[in-house]
Parts: C-alpha cells; sequence; structure tokens
C-alpha cells in the first residue's frame, strides 16, 4: 500500500504538532543554525592571539564566519526540554545534519524515532511510530521576522538580538552568551550560545520562552564539510504512511 495523501487544515496540523513534536520544541535554534550557514562572508581582521578577550561583538562575527565558511556541518546531540507549568523534564537524543542552502535532517533516535527533513524548500516532520508525516513549506514552518532573515542570508544576530557575555569571558574554554530579541518572536524571550574559544563552534544552544519553559541541546561530535549528499535531505514516505500536506507546499 502506498503513502496516503491527506488534506491537512490548519486543525488537524495543530493537534499532529501537540502530541508531543519534537520540532515545536527546537523550531528557533533549527531557524538559527540554517541562518547561519546561509550568512553573508563577514570580514574577521587578526585571528584570535592565545590569551585575548574579545568583544562581544568580536565574538558573535565569529561565530556567524565560522559557519558561513563551511559547506555543511553534522554532530551528535543530546536534547533537555523543561515544561515549567507541569514541572516536566524530556530528554532526546540523535544525529544532526546541516548543508547550504537551507538543508537540514534532524534524525531523533531516543527515546522514540522522530526525522525532521528540509530539502530547502520543504519540511517533513515524520513520525514512524504513528505513520504520519506533516509537509509544510518552509516559509510557513518559520514565521517569526528575525529567524525569516536568518534563512534568507540577510539576518544578522548583532542586528536582530541584544548580545551580551551571560559569563565573564576571560575565564573558561567557552564563551556563553545571552541573546535577547530586539523585535517581537512569538513565544522566544531569550536565546543562549556557548561556543568554544578558538574553533567558535556552538557546543550548546538554549532557548527560554516567554512562560519559562526551556528546550537545551548539545552538540557533540561536530564536523565540517563532509560532502553531504544532497539525497541525504529528500524523503519519500515509506509505503502506508499518511501525508499531511499543508497549503502552500512545494511539489
Amino acid at each position: 500500500m502506498g503513502a496516503n495523501p491527506a488534506k491537512c487544515t490548519l486543525k488537524t496540523y495543530e493537534k499532529l504538532a501537540k502530541r508531543g513534536s519534537m520540532f515545536n520544541r527546537i523550531r528557533v535554534l533549527i531557524k538559527l543554525l540554517i541562518g547561519l550557514i546561509g550568512l553573508p562572508l563577514i570580514l574577521l581582521g587578526p585571528y584570535l592571539v592565545q590569551g585575548e578577550v574579545l568583544s562581544i561583538e568580536k565574538v558573535v562575527a565569529r561565530i556567524q564566519a565560522q559557519y558561513e565558511s563551511n559547506q555543511d556541518f553534522q554532530a551528535n546531540f543530546q536534547q533537555e526540554s523543561f515544561l515549567k507549568s507541569l514541572g516536566r523534564k524530556h530528554e532526546a537524543e540523535g544525529i544532526v545534519y546541516f548543508k547550504k542552502p537551507g538543508k537540514m535532517r534532524w534524525i531523533y533516535q531516543k527515546p522514540t524515532q522522530q526525522e525532521i527533513i528540509c530539502d530547502g524548500r520543504n519540511l517533513w516532520n515524520y513520525r514512524p511510530e504513528e505513520k504520519q508525516v506533516v509537509v509544510s513549506p518552509l516559509s510557513q514552518a518559520f514565521s517569526s521576522k528575525a529567524p525569516q532573515t536568518f534563512l534568507a542570508g540577510l539576518g544578522n544576530l548583532q542586528t536582530d538580538f541584544q548580545a551580551r557575555f551571560f559569563k565573564e569571558p576571560s575565564t573558561g574554554t567557552s564563551y556563553s552568551l545571552e541573546f535577547v530579541p530586539l523585535e517581537n518572536q512569538g513565544s522566544l524571550e531569550k536565546l543562549f550560545l556557548t561556543v568554544e574559544k578558538g574553533s567558535f563552534k556552538i557546543v550548546q544552544a538554549k532557548i527560554q520562552d516567554v512562560m519559562g519553559n526551556t528546550t537545551q541541546i548539545n552538540f557533540t561530535k561536530i564536523k565540517f564539510n563532509n560532502k553531504l549528499a544532497d539525497s541525504l535531505f529528500q524523503f519519500t514516505p515509506p509505503p502506508g504512511v499518511e501525508v499531511f500536506k499543508m497549503p502552500g507546499t512545494a511539489p
């Protein structure tokens, strides 16, 4: 039996999304990472001198440049979400792949299987246990203004957010940064990034919404320029999987 296309009303989509979708918990982080991959080149000036304490502006610029200068990256991730109103914590882990322009694949392996795939036009949210996949246009999946500019390759962490050091930058082996949106970003209240000194790799990302809920993702085994095939970012529903297409989905 082949995949069954189905009409997906907004109410149907919302119902599916509420059934524990990992995508809703990491939406902002996904937009940020895709955007960093597509940002224009930033002139950095002299390289970091050992022991030098960089300004917040230089640190943010070098984070952007690190991800702009590479064609793709992959990493293992561990995700922890906390729902404040219920005092409930949820943990998950898997592997993530990103490739220019705007391609990604999140493969959740624990505690349940789920995949989030984007080919640069459409985004698939696939839950094998439920034999369902929701397909939506990328522009609809990411609706807030600043992350949209990231996706278009025009965004800038320094212009869309107010950045500051969350911890003293002169100590430790990483920089801890806090970003507050300059404009309304829906429920997003704050974004926190931890990056390695020297390499400027993002090793931890955390979002906090206006209700006090948080989602934190730790990245390990980060690898750049893996020559990832475009086929990795394509998705064909397995036989028997029900397909819900949102309006505006590309063929």
